[in-house]
């Protein structure tokens, strides 16, 4: 099984959960990310940099790597491109219990903007890790 976290729009609930990733996906419950979450107010959707911070979402779980192929061309991630060129580049990461935090819920893969990137779209800092279109659209 592949394993990966989410933390926007491929959300279940969210606008490109169902198109993506459909009845393929197992939802294996809520986590947290080492990294920081910022909103592309432009793009209306967020990203993930490698800084100091937690970032809350979801572990899905997908049968099949060939899953990845799909969500890769969403994110704008190709493994022989190089990084900078990539809108997201794919990583493997600790994820972990967001109830516990010490405890660690293992290691899946989790798409990463640069921060020079997420500065070029002009992105908002997040300081509370969540991202949704819902609680967006409230504030």
């Amino acid at each position: 099984m592949v394993r990966v976290f989410v933390y926007g729009t491929l959300q279940p609930g969210e606008r490109f959960h169902r198109p993506y990733c459909g009845d393929r996906v197992q939802v294996q419950g809520r986590a947290i990310a080492p990294g920081r979450l910022y909103h592309l107010p432009h793009l209306n959707y967020p990203a993930m940099t490698q800084e100091p911070g937690w970032v809350h979402g979801v572990i899905l779980g997908f049968d099949s790597a060939n899953a990845l192929e799909k969500l890769d061309q969403l994110e704008g991630y190709l493994s022989d491109r190089p990084p900078d060129e990539n809108e997201y580049n794919r990583l493997d990461t600790e994820v972990f219990d967001p109830q516990t935090p010490e405890r660690s819920l293992g290691t899946v893969l989790a798409y990463y903007m640069s921060q020079q990137r997420v500065q070029s779209h002009d992105g908002i800092w997040l300081p509370d890790g969540v991202w949704s279109e819902r609680k967006l659209a409230n504030s």
